[in-house]
């Protein structure tokens, strides 16, 4: 701390006493007003005697006001001498003191503040200072500066003698003029038309015969105006006028319902969205048989994508001759929208219904606003003779659906997630999935429901991430998850993703030598071979598997979708349904669509196969009862008194009946009234009671033919 800063800290709140008188007096209109006011004043320290000797710095200020108020001026001086507590200061010595300062001030107040101390309790200034403000007047030239304006009328009286002047000079009307000129010889009001007097419309003759509007302006008169109501009402604004002239009202308030449901990419600049283009797809690939008029059916099962806001149809088919075609979209209800029929030549049919390429026949456009799940059917005919082979195929075919979305938003550009060194709030089950960027150990983390988890590439960080196999945390090769998370195959255990560890690593059993059954028949690109296949599969890796839709690839290459019942008598049934223009079948020796795919005739094993396959499938699927059937068609051949079903398999029945591998086959217990007698060889039997319990059928003839039927591969014996 400096000397004097220390000797300020001593003086305390001093007591200013002021005397304040002007340096220069006014002598006369042209004299120089001084711009100093002389100051006097005594310091004091804190115990009441005078501050010590030296110089000190202090800094003058004026107010209007004796607290707050409007600062005037303010002068900082570095030092004035104090002596025995007393010092003097010309004010405006540094800063000189304009008179304007003090224009309008009716008081002026002093401010002393010593070195870093608070200010001193402001002083008020007597008149002296306020004096300054006559110095205004110096520069005043009052022959100059005196303006008419300013000057009452009643002063000039006496200087203007309204006698004199001409009556124009104080009316200023025309008619006041003295000598007008005569203007008669140059116009003759009489001889001209009103309206070059008037100037008015109205003078005009032979006016246009305009509608009032025209000549009124006002909305009013046009004729056969709109008939627009009177008003909205309260809380309501008028949003347009209808087709009728009505107003069109619509509340005032403004809530998120008046959004529209797909506006969010709108009102988030384009980087959220909650609509999608979603696709189902069929990328088998079927041959067309030529000169056929049953032709091929594909079939897609489209999930539930949600209401559709737009769907079509896109499908490649290649054939010697496109004007030969006719393309069928049958949706799960059954309707038919006819795509193509022999609609121009060419040799590939590769485009989208409705657009690019309108249909024929049906509306698509009859979706919207509907759900479109369910199957939904292809069907490619060939009308004409080229070879009575084969001639092009399906190569693929796809329902493509746009949907607003319910369950999911998208991003259109990046996502930022809230930076934080510490979680953002407790990980409970409320606010399971959430997510936050951890900035201090630079990973993202999310809630499991429980805990706060770390998104890592780090083996053995307790998850599972995408490229590891396996995760055991202790970064070991020699427990079956190697230093790397990946999994050891074949080392007598199943770790981490493995789905089976047959410890050969050969891909010709049901494990492959990744370890891993895999999607094997779950997915289109990796199908078994019957639903049998896929079971027995995966048993062996001693995965169990649930009934439903799988793939297989049909003894004739083609990769289809069937229903595989894994649960009855130990699963395995294969079901692949022909649900419309298959080929007509009504005998054992008839073809049938089955044969095109390598496949046979649904062939009914047990009462307990008949109970799902009935709960499965309606009964249009069994007017005939395919599958069994007697070649013999000798009178009195055992038509009558035998239990239909396989002696071999149930101690009993019909020995003369068969199916096709000569396997086990059921239709009853208990023999009643067929067959009797009129059966014809060969022939499949007409059903007419679907109850498994009473199975009903008549043998008479081989009149019941059929083309919708269940085909299969019936490997479960």
């Amino acid at each position: 701390m400096s000397p004097r800063s220390s000797m300020l800290r001593n003086v305390g709140l001093p007591v200013v006493s002021m005397a304040l008188a002007l340096v220069g007096l006014v002598g006369s209109a042209t004299a120089a007003v001084p711009q100093l006011v002389q100051l006097e004043g005594v310091l004091t320290a804190s115990a009441g005697s005078p501050a010590a000797d030296g110089d000190y710095d202090i800094a003058f200020k004026l107010f209007d006001a004796e607290a707050d108020g409007n600062q005037l001026w303010t002068e900082a001086v570095a030092k004035v001498t104090v002596k025995s507590g007393a010092f003097q200061h010309l004010l405006g010595t540094q800063t000189g003191l304009d008179p304007a300062l003090f224009a309008g001030a009716a008081e002026v107040w002093l401010s002393v503040q010593v070195g870093a101390d608070p200010p001193l309790a402001r002083k008020r200034m007597a008149s002296a200072p306020l004096a300054l403000r006559s110095a205004m007047a110096e520069g005043l030239d009052c022959s100059g500066c005196v303006k008419l304006a300013q000057l009452d009328p009643q002063i000039l009286a006496a200087f203007a003698k309204k006698a004199d002047l001409s009556k124009i000079a104080t009316s200023g009307a025309y008619a006041d003029l003295s000598g007008a000129p005569d203007l008669s010889v140059y116009a003759k009001t009489a001889a001209l038309s009103a309206v070059a007097l008037s100037g008015a419309y109205a003078d005009l003759e032979g006016q246009p015969a305009f509608a009032k509007v025209a000549t009124s302006g006002k909305y009013a008169d046009v004729a056969g105006g709109p008939a627009v109501g009177t008003a909205c009402g309260t809380g309501l604004v008028m949003k347009g006028i209808k087709a009728d002239g009505s107003y069109d009202c619509v509340s005032a308030a403004f809530t998120a319902a008046d959004l529209p449901k797909d506006g969010l990419d709108e009102v988030s600049n384009g980087l959220l969205f909650n609509q999608f283009n979603e696709v189902a797809t069929s990328t088998t690939v079927i041959e067309i048989p030529d000169n056929n008029p049953v032709g091929i059916s594909s079939v897609i099962d489209v999930p539930d994508f949600g209401v559709a806001q737009a769907l079509s149809i896109t499908a490649e088919v290649a054939n010697s001759d496109t004007a030969n075609l006719k393309i069928t979209a049958i949706d799960p209800a059954g309707t038919k929208f006819v795509l193509w029929d022999k609609t121009t030549k060419g040799t590939q049919v590769k485009t989208t219904w409705p657009t690019l390429t309108k249909t024929v026949s049906g509306d698509l456009t009859t979706w919207i606003g509907k759900n479109p799940k369910g199957k939904w059917y292809l069907e490619v005919v060939d009308l004409a003779f080229l070879n009575n082979t084969k001639d092009g195929a399906l190569k693929g075919w796809s329902v493509n659906v746009q949907v607003l979305a319910s369950t999911k938003v998208g991003v259109g550009g990046g996502l930022v997630l809230k930076n934080s060194a510490a979680e953002p709030y407790t990980c409970t089950a409320s606010v399971a999935g959430s997510l936050f960027f951890d900035s201090v150990n630079k990973t993202v983390r999310y809630c499991d429901g429980t805990d706060w988890r770390t998104l890592a590439d780090t083996c053995g960080n307790g998850i599972l991430e995408s490229n590891e196999q396996c995760d055991d945390g202790n970064n070991t090769n020699g427990d079956g998850c190697s230093a790397t998370c990946m999994t050891v195959c074949g080392d007598g255990k199943k770790v981490g993703k493995e789905e089976c560890d047959d410890g050969n690593n050969v891909d010709t059993d049901a494990c492959t030598n990744a370890c891993v059954v895999g999607n094997y028949g779950k997915a289109q690109a990796n199908p078994g071979t019957s639903c049998l296949d896929i079971l027995t599969k995966f048993k062996a890796a001693s995965l169990t598997l649930t009934t439903g839709d799988f793939w297989i690839k049909a003894p004739k290459g083609q990769v289809i979708q069937v229903w595989c019942d894994m649960v009855t008598e130990t699963g395995g049934y294969t079901y692949f349904p022909i649900a419309s223009g298959g080929k007509t079948t009504s005998a054992f020796t008839d073809d049938n669509t089955c044969k095109d795919y390598g496949l046979d005739i649904f062939i009914p094993r047990s009462k307990a196969q008949w109970t799902v396959v009935l709960a499965k499938y309606d009964s249009s699927y069994f007017a005939a009862i395919p599958g069994v059937y007697k070649p013999s068609t000798s009178n009195g051949a055992n038509y009558t008194g035998c239990i239909m079903r396989h002696p071999a398999s149930y101690g009993s029945g019909c020995a003369d009946w068969r199916v096709a591998d000569a396997g086990r086959w059921w239709l009853r217990d208990a023999t009643y009234s067929e067959p009797n007698g009129d059966y014809t060889g060969n022939c499949w039997l007409s059903m007419y009671k679907w109850d498994v319990n009473d199975i009903q059928f008549n043998d008479g003839g081989c009149g019941n033919p059929t083309s919708k039927y269940i085909c299969s591969t019936n490997d479960k014996l």
